[in-house]
């Protein structure tokens, strides 16, 4: 199959889990563990097929294992991100306490992605190991499940200098970001990348 028609394919997936899944959270109430369960499994599916358009431009630079690796822990830190509101509730009630907290819990934090972001861009130059390429896996994970949910709750950056929201993400943007950012990380790696052979897996970390 052409590269092309599978990028509009993977793209059009990706579409298709985003609206699928927010569309099913909204009509699922109950059980608050089932809507909880599909809400994150959403997120999941979102990283790891943003992380997959992300890879495949850079097929011919990495193994598979490599692949397989960074595929999963886009998926994994997709999820696991929402594992801070049970730490910030330090509790596993899930409709009690959990999804009933005050504030925002901690990995919910933006700036998180302003951190990875920046420490992409210093890997970037490293080209004796792959960092930057794990640092390029976290990012898409943090930043795809934030702006998911900024669509409900704006973004939320927390420094020492300041703590601030914004409004809602539009919806219409979140999907044009979503399906970005792979090709924007790409576009940052791909020339460093073109001229480095492969790495073994060990070499990455």
């Amino acid at each position: 199959m052409n590269f092309n028609v599978t990028l509009v394919l993977k793209h059009v997936a990706l579409y298709g889990v985003c609206v699928f899944g927010d569309k099913l959270t909204d009509l699922v109430q109950k059980p608050a563990l089932l809507r909880a369960c599909i809400d994150n499994a959403t997120h999941a599916f979102i990283g790891c097929l943003a992380a997959e358009i992300f890879l495949q431009c850079l097929k011919y630079h990495i193994s598979r294992q490599e692949y397989c690796f960074l595929l999963f822990v886009a998926t994994a830190v997709s999820s696991l991100i929402d594992l801070d509101h049970f730490i910030e509730a330090r509790s596993f009630r899930l409709q009690v306490d959990a999804t009933h907290l005050d504030r925002r819990p901690f990995l919910h934090n933006s700036a998180i992605c302003v951190a990875t972001f920046v420490l992409l861009m210093l890997t970037k130059r490293l080209e004796r190991n792959r960092s930057s390429l794990f640092a390029a896996a976290i990012f898409i994970a943090f930043s795809t499940h934030h702006l998911r949910d900024a669509t409900r709750r704006g973004i939320w950056i927390k420094t020492p200098f300041q703590d601030s929201s914004s409004p809602a993400v539009p919806y219409v943007l979140y999907l044009a970001f979503v399906n970005i950012i792979p090709h924007v990380i790409c576009r940052l790696l791909q020339s460093t990348y073109s001229s480095v052979p492969k790495l073994r897996l060990v070499e990455m970390v």
